[in-house]
């Protein structure tokens, strides 16, 4: 009987000191102010530069936001003429400021790799620029638990377990020596 209560004495301290682990300080008892996190999904976007210019477009559902600048001197180019092929689509970009346009998509754009052809004319500059995205499929996958908090909850339910099977044994022992 002494070996099944040390047993359990010694289960039940190792369970303890593993949940332990998971007791997070509450306000007033923390290590002072922690660093800001960023939370939230980055947009898709693509890139595409030559000699001369240089595009950034981000995609937001059916707006895509470009961005076009001088390679050189990373300075705006405005009132420029942005003629897009997307996927086989053809858009005209709308100058929406300094240095910004805009493209209403007739669609979502599908999962996988879209090819982009930028055509720009700006004053006496034509340039041909060519860019590929790709896009996944957003998965929500909760993030509510840290990985050394799952592994702590797996190794405290496998101790519970085996603390009952031994106890089951050591009962079933004891009623047929009796």
């Amino acid at each position: 009987m002494k070996i099944i209560q040390s047993t359990v004495a010694i289960f039940m301290a190792l369970i303890l000191t593993l949940l332990s682990q998971t007791v997070i300080a509450g306000p007033g008892h923390d290590h002072g102010e922690a660093a800001p996190q960023v939370s939230g999904a980055a947009l898709p976007r693509f890139t595409a530069a030559s000699e001369d210019l240089e595009l950034v477009g981000i995609i937001n559902g059916k707006q895509l936001t470009l961005y076009l600048d001088r390679f050189s001197d990373n300075s705006p180019v405005n009132d420029a003429q942005i003629d897009l092929d997307i996927a086989g689509s053809k858009y005209k970009a709308e100058k929406h400021d300094v240095g910004e346009y805009e493209v209403i998509l007739k669609d979502t754009l599908k999962p996988g790799v879209i090819a982009i052809t930028a055509t720009i004319q700006a004053a006496d500059l034509v340039d041909l620029l060519a860019a590929e995205i790709d896009l996944h499929e957003d998965l929500d996958v909760p993030t509510s638990l840290s990985p050394w908090k799952v592994i702590a909850m797996w190794i405290s339910a496998g101790l519970l377990g085996l603390i009952a099977l031994g106890a089951i044994i050591r009962s079933r022992q004891q009623t047929r020596s009796a």
